[in-house]
């Protein structure tokens, strides 16, 4: 069954004259507990190289839906919320891949795992997930995250749950975020509804 939500990505391989398409995917799962299994099947049925999840809700050093939602052949990579319930971020991706987490100043109004994707031409991937209720300090904070990715790598690609209404373009918050994107040199890539009232919020 094909989901309209996969999009491919052309990046080099560890040849750098062969070129793969790497099959990607984000979910906010509110809750990884009683989803565990039906991610599990989506990876292997889409055969995905990387899953994206916010909102996992799991707790630290409680694996048993990280690893439930693992297929054989893959790993994972995560960041549970540490004070208070809810959050938490994760990457499920194919072992064949060398990953490696990247040290960020942390951020108090969005939680992220920042992660390079090594190769010829490395990758940075960044999951990130701003919680609903809105902070003051999130464009300056975000800001001053994106501009540590650079020196790393100029191929970045930030994926996540924003929680603006990215097609409203009313919203005073979801402005700003696509403006502070632009002058980042940043490209909006998702123009669908991602969110089940039909908003744009990754």
């Amino acid at each position: 069954m094909s989901n309209p939500n996969l999009h491919p990505l052309s990046q080099s391989s560890l040849s750098p004259t062969h070129h793969k398409i790497l099959k990607l995917a984000l979910f906010n799962t509110r809750s990884l507990n009683n989803k565990a299994l039906v991610l599990h099947e989506f990876i292997t049925d889409n055969n995905l190289d990387f899953l994206f999840i916010t909102e996992t809700w799991h707790k630290h050093l409680d694996y048993f839906s990280l690893n439930q939602a693992t297929p054989p052949g893959y790993t994972y990579i995560d960041k549970p919320r540490l004070t208070s319930r809810g959050g938490g971020v994760a990457l499920v991706h194919k072992t064949e891949f060398k990953i490696s987490t990247i040290s960020t100043s942390p951020t108090e109004s969005f939680e992220h795992i920042t992660l390079k994707f090594l190769g010829p031409s490395p990758l940075v991937f960044a999951v990130i997930y701003r919680p609903a209720k809105f902070n003051p300090s999130f464009f300056s904070d975000f800001s001053d995250f994106v501009t540590q990715l650079p020196p790393i790598s100029p191929f970045t690609l930030l994926l996540g749950d924003f929680n603006f209404h990215l097609d409203n373009t009313n919203c005073k918050h979801a402005s700003e975020f696509l403006d502070l994107l632009d002058c980042l040199n940043f490209t909006q890539h998702v123009n669908f509804p991602a969110h089940t009232h039909g908003h744009t919020l990754d």
